[in-house]
C-alpha cells in the first residue's frame, strides 16, 4: 500500500507514538517518585514506617509466636491454653537484640505460663489478661534484664478444652 503524498508515513506514524508513548512512561515514573518521596518523608516525619532512624521515638515491638500450655487436673489434660503474645521494646537496637535472644525469651515466657497454669490461674471459666501480662513481663525482665522488654501484649488468649477425656 502506497502512502499518500504529502501526508505522513507509517514510519513517522510508529517514531512518533513511541516516543510520546516514552514520554508519557517517563513523565508518570518521575511523578510516582515525586509522590513516593513525599509519602515517605510524612511517614518518617509522624514515626511510622519500617525503615525508622534507629534513635527514633518508639515504641518497636517483636513478635514471640503462639504458645501452648496444657492445663493439668489429677494428672490429666483437661484443657490447653493458647496465647498470641508480642513483646514491645523502646528502639531499634533493643528489638534488634530481643529478636537474637527470642529462643531465651520464649523459654522465660513458656516456664512462666506453665506455673500460672500450675498454680491454678487458668482453672476458671475467666482468665484475667492484665495479670498473665503482668506475670510475662516479670518473668521476661528476670531472663531478659529489667529494661530491654518494657511491655507484654496478648494478642490472643484461649482456653482450649480437652475433649478426649
Amino acid at each position: 500500500m502506497a502512502d499518500r503524498p504529502g501526508g505522513p508515513s507509517r514510519y513517522s506514524v510508529f517514531v512518533l507514538c513511541a516516543a510520546l508513548a516514552a514520554a508519557v512512561g517517563y513523565g508518570i515514573g518521575r511523578l510516582q517518585l515525586t509522590l513516593g518521596a513525599e509519602e515517605k518523608a510524612v511517614e518518617q516525619t509522624a514515626g511510622a514506617g519500617p525503615d525508622l532512624p534507629s534513635d527514633g521515638p518508639g515504641p518497636f515491638y517483636v513478635e514471640v509466636g503462639q504458645l501452648m500450655v496444657p492445663v493439668l487436673v489429677e494428672g490429666r489434660t483437661n484443657a490447653f491454653i493458647l496465647t498470641q503474645i508480642t513483646l514491645q521494646t523502646g528502639s531499634v537496637e533493643q528489638s534488634n537484640l530481643l529478636r537474637r535472644h527470642l529462643p531465651h525469651a520464649r523459654n522465660a515466657l513458656l516456664q512462666a505460663l506453665f506455673g500460672m497454669a500450675g498454680a491454678g490461674a487458668f482453672d476458671g471459666p475467666a482468665v484475667d489478661p492484665a495479670a498473665v501480662a503482668k506475670s510475662l513481663k516479670q518473668a521476661a525482665a528476670e531472663q531478659l534484664g529489667p529494661d530491654l522488654v518494657r511491655g507484654v501484649l496478648i494478642d490472643r488468649l484461649m482456653r482450649q478444652e480437652n475433649t478426649r477425656l
